[in-house]
């Protein structure tokens, strides 16, 4: 969940507003400013992406998370198999980045977090590595990353270090990380480290997971637990929100499992919500138990665990469920509720054992953070607990030094008035980023609160509720929305973990930018007055790239320009994709679809999500790689007004055409055609949806997904010949009409009577037609190929006569959701080679007869892409370089 990214300009003592990218961009990874009134439009807004991302990868009564794992096994058996003649599939893939980039878009300083990679959501630290170094991160959906010269064996940030160490595991999404300590001679190369898969912080595409991955040698080499010891509760379509080792018994560890967002819209979690709660390991992981959850001798409902902690000096794990409250147990195998619950709102009526949806129970997220090594005034420890309701509504945190026999309210009024004008105070987000960690200092305790922005508190027995001035109450550490120069700390937090060694505190931080730390908590992070400074250091010069890709352009003639759009990490762009050179930020928030003119390839053109103001958001920027996000702001070349009124999809396609590219074309449910300066657009089609001619309000079925033009010309000199490919809900959702056609026509300027739906039976169960391709082999452009996401059902097709029949052509391809497809072409029509990028992976075929081969190196060899989703390709060839591109969704550009 993101919202509105702005760029303040302040201008002596009087702050002045200009809306740098002042549409609303709401989704996960890089939210901006909060503003009440957006309510309503956020929530339209979550669900646009929602219906955009799952539309695709969906399947009724079926287990998709378990069906992409089977594609990944066909992709695997595949490589084992006779390859292919084609050229393209002999070589390995090489990481183009974005690595560094980056975090300004606005060109002023404004707005800065240093570098950044992509949504980080899990950090932990090795505490085998008695110095600190060694540090573990988990991306959203990037997978596992180590590296051991973290802290300060590298004072200067940029030299720290990260390696992939997950890139060939069937899920790369990360919701938790933890390790195994030793208690004696610990030795990092041996640690176990357990990664729950599938993320749970409510973000409108937090991908589900398969399980938990564990490394008994330091992260080297995993497996994957995919269900407990029954075989009964599969962990398919689950995230894992925390996992904790009892320090006493580093064999005993608990697991906090919940639901994501994808898990639920995609109907991934199988049986639905049963297999949500509690898990036990007595083995360090390797197998794993159901718990018993109960409220006074009832088991309680099945909910969603979004903390689990031990408290080493009460010898009872603790634990946050969703719509319930706090448990303890002091095995980890059979829990209750405490009798006193941390504010009052948690009582067992308005909390009852058994829940009903919807809940009016106030703990939607619950984090728990216990300060280590202090037994307290009753030998059960300090700990404390932070929660939010269904609408991040901030309940609280609470205190106990009683093992949770009482609870005392910590004051964190400096959380909710943090002094920054244009948002980020307080809970708003607390379903997607909340994380809590009390640091011992000496005899007080460092309180370390993680929403948008950093807070921290010093607790001492002079003010031992954060009821003090200065440190001793809660300090905006990063004012990520009014002066981010005070840290340069990327905003939502989603995880802690720090180490007290030699009298420092070593702190790191997982947030939508990546990971951060801070070598001296204690003296280094005192300040939250603006002009001053906090010492966070940014560690994603070499982290990922994490970045998800929605789009990627390129230059025809200049074989290291390009750039993307991606989902809420802005617009990266770079002049030195083969050259290690440096990423840049051509603008700010969501970015879809992006196109650079090849007769000036000065002229980047991209596609902003829809909002209240417009429906929709194309800008031009003249200045190529040298654009900002004001540059693209301030020239505007379409919105609904100059299209009829319409509302575009939540990613609006477009193209410059290709006869033509001072002029471009555009869907909505319609299809536009229009110069590239901006001005009128003429109506080319009619109503995909209805078949008539009114505007597209955004809600419709058949909203424009795809489109390709070209070959043929008109007299003007602009392509004849244009398909488009519209959306669709998939086998999910029945609906009239249904979803996922294919339209064309030979002859754009005829207008819409020249259309023809030329779907025919490809599309049975309606998925999203994703991508479509021209042949250029055909000068007349006849010839066509057609990718289709979803599973169970046909995912290429090839038509020689504009969609008047067609030939399935899926072959031998894996089983997974399609998202892009581009060809190659030959001296003939049966002699190129046809690439279609999928949720698993790039593969190849003759255009001649459907024998796919998975793109890469022989097997064996390194060189594979990740298994992550590819959502966009594209094929450079010019000057006697012929590179194939391929952007991911959480890995970058390859």
């Amino acid at each position: 969940m993101a919202y509105r990214i702005t760029y303040v300009f302040l201008v002596a003592v009087t702050a002045a507003v200009i809306a740098g990218n002042s549409r609303a961009q709401q989704g996960a990874d890089s939210q901006g400013p909060i503003d009440d009134s957006q309510t309503t439009a956020n929530a339209h807004h979550v669900l646009l992406r929602q219906k955009w991302q799952s539309a695709g990868r969906k399947l009724a009564r079926t287990n998709s998370a378990a069906l992409r794992a089977q594609a990944i096994r066909q992709k695997l058996q595949m490589r084992t198999a006779p390859a292919l003649n084609v050229a393209a599939n002999t070589g390995a893939w090489v990481s183009l980045g974005p690595k560094p980039l980056p975090s300004d878009a606005s060109g002023t300083g404004l707005q800065d977090y240093g570098f950044v990679s992509g949504r980080a959501t899990a950090v932990a630290i090795d505490p085998n590595d008695l110095s600190g170094n060694t540090v573990f991160a988990g991306g959203a959906y990037a997978g596992i990353w180590k590296s051991t010269n973290a802290g300060n064996l590298s004072p200067n940030a940029p030299s720290v270090v990260w390696a992939p160490l997950s890139d060939t595991q069937a899920t790369l999404a990360i919701g938790s990380i933890a390790v195994q300590p030793q208690l004696s001679n610990p030795n990092p190369a041996r640690s176990v480290i357990l990664a729950g898969t599938g993320g749970t912080n409510s973000s409108a595409d937090s991908y589900y997971g398969l399980g938990i991955l564990r490394s008994a040698d330091g992260g080297q080499t995993w497996t994957l637990i995919s269900q407990d010891t029954t075989g009964t509760n599969s962990f398919a379509g689950l995230g894992f929100s925390r996992i904790a080792f009892s320090t006493a018994n580093p064999n005993l560890v608990l697991a906090a499992a919940g639901s994501t967002s994808e898990g639920i819209l995609e109907g991934l979690e199988n049986p639905l919500a049963v297999n949500r709660g509690l898990y036990y390991s007595t083995n360090a992981g390797t197998s794993w138990q159901t718990t018993n959850v109960s409220d006074s001798g009832i088991s309680i409902s099945a909910a969603s665990a979004t903390a689990v902690v031990y408290n080493a000096a009460a010898s009872t794990f603790y634990a946050a469920i969703r719509f319930h409250g706090f448990y303890s147990s002091p095995d980890g195998i059979n829990w209750t509720r405490l009798a006193i619950q941390p504010g009052t709102g948690l009582s067992s009526l308005v909390c009852p054992a058994q829940a009903v949806s919807p809940s009016g129970c106030p703990i939607y997220r619950g984090e728990i953070a216990v300060v280590p090594n202090r037994p307290g005034p009753n030998n059960r420890g300090e700990m404390y607990v932070w929660y939010v309701d269904a609408d991040s509504v901030d309940q609280g945190i609470w205190q106990s030094v009683n093992g949770g026999a009482s609870w005392t309210q910590i004051n964190d009024s400096g959380i909710n008035n943090c002094g920054d004008f244009f948002g980020g105070c307080g809970t708003a987000q607390g379903t997607f980023n909340l994380t809590l960690a009390a640091v011992p200092n000496a005899t007080a305790t460092d309180l370390y609160a993680g929403a948008v922005n950093i807070y921290k508190c010093a607790i001492t027995d002079a003010f031992p509720t954060c009821n003090g001035t200065g440190i001793n109450t809660f300090l905006n550490l990063t004012h990520a929305y009014g002066c981010s120069d005070i840290a340069k700390v990327h905003p939502n937090q989603h995880a802690m973990d720090f180490l007290v060694a030699n009298g420092s505190a070593f702190l790191y931080f997982a947030n939508d930018g990546g990971i951060y730390r801070a070598l001296d908590g204690y003296t280094g992070l005192s300040s939250d007055t603006c002009g001053l400074s906090n010492q966070f250091d940014s560690l994603n010069s070499s982290l990922g790239p994490m970045t998800q890709f929605v789009s990627v352009s390129q230059s025809s003639t200049d074989t290291n320009l390009i750039f993307g759009g991606t989902q809420d990490n802005g617009a990266p762009g770079t002049a030195f994709s083969h050259s290690s050179g440096a990423w840049i930020n051509v603008n700010a928030g969501d970015n879809g679809f992006t196109a650079i003119n090849p007769a000036n390839e000065n002229e980047w053109f991209i596609a902003a999500p829809p909002d209240s103001a417009s429906g929709v958001n194309l800008f031009r920027c003249a200045n190529g790689v040298s654009c900002h996000s004001l540059d693209f702001q301030s020239d505007q070349i379409a919105d609904s007004n100059a299209i009829g009124g319409d509302t575009g999809g939540f990613y609006l396609p477009f193209l410059l055409d290709p006869q033509n590219s001072g002029e471009l074309i555009l869907g909505t449910c319609r299809i536009w055609r229009g110069a590239t300066v901006g001005g009128s657009f003429s109506l080319l089609s009619p109503d995909f949806e209805t078949g008539g001619t009114g505007s597209c309000s955004r809600d419709e079925i058949n909203l424009v997904r795809s489109i390709v033009a070209g070959r043929a010309k008109n007299p003007n000199g602009l392509s004849k010949v244009i398909y488009a490919g519209t959306s669709g809900e998939g086998p999910v959702i029945s609906s009239t009409p249904t979803g996922g056609h294919i339209w064309v026509t030979t002859n754009a300027d005829g207008g819409p009577l020249t259309w023809n739906d030329v779907t025919r039976a490809i599309n049975p169960q309606g998925f999203p037609i994703s991508s479509i391709a021209l042949d250029s082999a055909d000068p007349l452009g006849n010839t066509a190929y057609v990718a289709i996401m979803g599973f169970h059902t046909s995912h290429v097709w090839k038509t020689s006569n504009a969609g008047n029949s067609w030939t399935d052509f899926t072959g031998n391809l894996p089983d997974a959701p399609a998202n892009s497809v581009i060809v190659d072409s030959g001296p003939s029509l049966s002699n190129g080679t046809v690439y279609v990028g999928t949720d698993i992976g790039v593969f190849a075929s003759s255009t001649g007869t459907a024998n796919w081969t998975e793109v890469g190196p022989p097997l064996g060899q390194a060189g594979f892409l990740p298994n992550v989703a590819v959502t966009s390709l594209q094929i450079f060839s010019s000057g006697g370089l012929r590179r194939l591109r391929a952007a991911t969704y959480g890995r970058g550009i390859w």
